[in-house]
């Protein structure tokens, strides 16, 4: 099988790069395009310093899922990483064209709510996305804009392998919390508040490809501590957690079916 993981910030990607020791692939986006693709095999076999006979590591390979790990990348013009719902839905879309995967994963960070339980490194499983900023008062266009989408059910051994609790995105493209953008979240009993979640499952869902969402908590947005600052003193913990939690995922989609039928 073959799994691609979108993410949208280096900070959060490269410790699980490291991890899982994928190699930067250059030929999978077309030149200018500013993503990055970071390739290789899951699990990777064989130990330091010795040799798998040609028997096992056949046998290995057919146990192996090929793991694509891309990221938005940096403007070109302000050389920040994209963030937000037009570079993540772009991304995916050329990631899906360029790689045909059997499933992808939305791996992040988000901020979490004190009135959903939500702390600092909560981890969450999510399949239900929604908007909270796409605002448009014109019948059908309004239910349009919320965009309210379940993507697939998640076996519940899942989520006890992880040891993540199920959650529902709400992305829009500020890191601020209008009064307006509140009123949709809690409407909608959002665990989760991103800026690429629900540009990522519209994709995979107008491309019949099954995907789900892995988020880590950095900063918790109906609290006492201003989101910017709370998100950049968490942002390393958390992408720990995630490196923490995402091979979890990859080792129990491997071994057995996550998609409740």
């Amino acid at each position: 099988s073959t799994v691609v993981i979108v993410m949208a910030m280096q900070a959060e990607a490269q410790p699980l790069i490291d991890h899982l020791k994928l190699k930067k692939n250059e030929d999978v986006f077309p030149k200018h395009f500013r993503a990055e693709c970071y390739s290789g095999s899951y699990p990777q076999h064989g130990t330091d310093g010795e040799k798998e006979s040609e028997e096992a590591k056949k046998k290995m390979e057919g146990a192996s899922s090929l793991v694509h790990l891309v990221l938005n990348g940096k403007c070109h013009m302000h050389d920040v990483d994209i963030v937000g719902t037009v570079g993540a839905a772009v991304t995916t879309f050329a990631a899906i064209q360029a790689l045909s995967p059997s499933l992808v994963i939305n791996a992040g960070t988000c901020g979490g709510f004190k009135a959903m339980k939500g702390e600092v490194g909560s981890v969450y499983l999510c399949t239900s996305f929604v908007n909270h900023d796409r605002r448009i008062a014109i019948p059908g266009f309004d239910v349009f804009g919320v965009g309210k989408l379940k993507t697939l059910s998640l076996v519940s051994d899942l989520f006890k392998a992880v040891g993540a609790e199920e959650g529902v995105v709400s992305t829009g493209n500020s890191l601020d919390m209008t009064k307006e953008d509140e009123k949709y979240i809690l409407e909608h009993k959002a665990t989760c508040k991103d800026m690429e979640g629900a540009a990522i499952a519209y994709t995979c869902d107008q491309l019949k490809v099954p995907m789900f969402a892995l988020k880590t908590v950095t900063d918790i947005v109906d609290g006492e501590h201003p989101t910017h600052e709370e998100f950049l003193r968490n942002l390393d913990t958390a992408a720990k957690s995630l490196q923490q939690a995402l091979p979890k995922v990859l080792s129990f989609v491997m071994e057995q079916e996550v998609i409740e039928t």
